[in-house]
């Protein structure tokens, strides 16, 4: 992912752009974000499936690619078909993906798992940040309960329950 400063005339606050697929094979899992932010600001990422046969095949030189085609590039450009745009960071990470039938046991005496970290991502949702928060709130809930019960170190039991029934 990375975070770009824009020429203000190609600004559009609050527009959002997913993308899927290209320019990666059609048996390679993937696509692409692009969110404009406030202060002529853009954050972009591109996300591939590691599951991709292609030997050859660059996640990072996807990106790459991805960021050439006519409706990202005219982002990072200006009216003379100049990039101008600025980066002014980058990153990577890993996301599992794998889905609800993957999900690990989110609690163990002492600790539990939440967000990400426990595989709650929606990624035909793109719906990361939600599900973490969401599982976060549950499993403070949890904790406060088992807290004010006078109860330490044990499994919270009652967080991935209020994950099924909510």
């Amino acid at each position: 992912k990375e975070l770009w400063e824009i020429d203000p005339s190609r600004h559009e606050p609050g527009f959002v752009m997913h993308t899927a697929g290209w320019p990666m094979d059609e048996a390679t899992y993937g696509g692409a974000f692009l969110y404009h932010l406030e202060g002529n600001k853009v954050a972009m990422g591109f996300v591939t499936g590691l599951g991709y046969t292609n030997p050859y095949m660059s996640p990072f030189e996807e990106f790459q690619r991805w960021k050439l085609h006519p409706r990202v590039r005219y982002y990072l450009e200006n009216a003379k078909g100049e990039v101008t745009a600025k980066r002014l960071s980058y990153g990577a990470r890993a996301i599992n993906a794998s889905g609800l039938s993957a999900l690990p046991k989110t609690v163990f005496p002492g600790g539990a798992l939440v967000g990400c970290d426990a595989g709650f991502l929606n990624a035909a949702r793109i719906k990361g940040s939600h599900a973490a928060m969401k599982t976060g709130m549950l499993c403070a809930e949890a904790i406060f309960d088992a807290l004010n019960a006078g109860r330490q170190s044990d499994e919270l039991s009652a967080y991935p329950a209020s994950f099924e029934n909510s």
